[in-house]
């Protein structure tokens, strides 16, 4: 698959059927995730891959009590009706960890230190177009505490949970969503 195809057509899934990831393609998106640009060569990366249903059971409900109190305190009605029966369906959760010390120099400018959480970010985009590549479905997840989850994973207090990525294959096709015009969103300054 052509990069720049794989950067128009992956998308965000959020119906998963129960057919189990082979191993080696959970093997191919890790080692895509290590590829990953990453400040000062760091690699701060640290991946946990949740099989376990019951581990599964307990991150959906903690993820429900937290988009209850979203819906609260937002009011946003659709938070309300947002289901996560697919932390349950997807057979396989990443969760992408790091420890905030295997930042780099940015640490020392006022109010930064994010650069650890930003090649973070890289390796989960590798990740995700690597599983687009192998004909699989992925979603990076975002709504739920931190402290909850890192307890439920077991992560230890150093290490900050990043994110998620929920992984699998479709249930039916998945959605094509819009994309805002780059001219839209771009200034160049000359």
């Amino acid at each position: 698959m052509d990069l720049f195809q794989a950067l128009r057509e992956r998308r965000s899934c959020r119906n998963y059927d129960s057919r189990p990831v082979e191993p080696e393609k959970i093997q191919q998106i890790l080692e895509a995730g290590g590829w990953a640009p990453s400040v000062m060569n760091k690699q701060p990366w640290r991946f946990i891959v949740i099989q376990n249903q019951n581990i599964k059971e307990h991150i959906k409900f903690s993820c429900e009590e937290t988009l209850n109190y979203m819906h609260q305190v937002s009011g946003w009605k659709w938070l309300g009706k947002y289901p996560l029966d697919y932390l349950m369906d997807a057979p396989v959760l990443i969760a992408v960890i790091a420890n905030p010390k295997d930042t780099g120099a940015e640490q020392f400018l006022p109010d930064r230190g994010e650069g650890y959480a930003f090649s973070c970010c890289a390796a989960i985009q590798n990740m995700l177009l690597a599983a687009h590549g192998l004909g699989l479905a992925s979603l990076w997840f975002s709504l739920y505490e931190k402290d909850k989850v890192r307890e439920i994973i077991g992560i230890s207090p150093e290490m900050d949970l990043v994110s998620m990525i929920v992984l699998g294959y479709a249930a039916g096709e998945v959605p094509n969503v819009p994309r805002k015009p780059v001219a839209e969103l771009t200034t160049v300054v000359e």
